[in-house]
């Protein structure tokens, strides 16, 4: 659960010329997707199906062995916004600010988190089923600090009343 605190993703993959989903979660009402868009590493954070945040390597990757990483600096707080940075091989690439989060679920429907493709409705602009190319060495997931008090009672209180939503 990456959701109401900071976080990083970090992708170790074998490059050739690939594309297609290293890791995702959720879909296309809300979600976040790491991928390769012709060969350039690219993060999506889709809020709600109308905000779309992207962080994109400006080239392809060379062949050969990778680290790409997103790493989201929460401002703190229910469904905070915060800082996200691409980084490569150690180098930060591409910066943007995300104004607000998703604070409880991604998707009420059964999407889920995949690795090496998106086997639900696409989180981002390409294709159902958009299979990585590339070889996955591993995908970490990784929560940097812990909400607070207030946070939790405010996801408790929010999934109870989603919960009672969909009886």
């Amino acid at each position: 659960n990456l959701k109401n605190c900071s976080w990083r993703i970090t992708a170790e993959i074998t490059t050739t010329a690939d594309e297609g989903v290293i890791a995702c979660q959720g879909g296309n009402m809300a979600g976040w997707s790491l991928y390769l868009d012709a060969g350039r590493p690219t993060y999506l954070y889709n809020l709600y199906g109308h905000d779309l945040t992207f962080l994109a390597a400006p080239d392809a990757l060379a062949p050969g062995d990778h680290t790409v990483e997103v790493t989201f600096d929460s401002d703190g707080g229910f469904g905070a916004g915060g800082e996200a940075v691409l980084t490569v091989d150690g180098a930060a690439i591409a910066h943007a600010r995300i104004e607000r989060t998703v604070p409880l679920v991604f998707s009420m429907s059964g999407e889920t988190f995949d690795v090496g493709t998106d086997t639900g409705s696409p989180v981002g602009p390409y294709r159902h089923d958009f299979r990585c190319t590339a070889e996955i060495i591993g995908v970490t997931l990784e929560r940097l600090a812990e909400p607070s008090a207030a946070v939790r009672s405010a996801e408790t209180a929010g999934l109870y009343r989603a919960a009672l939503s969909t009886q």
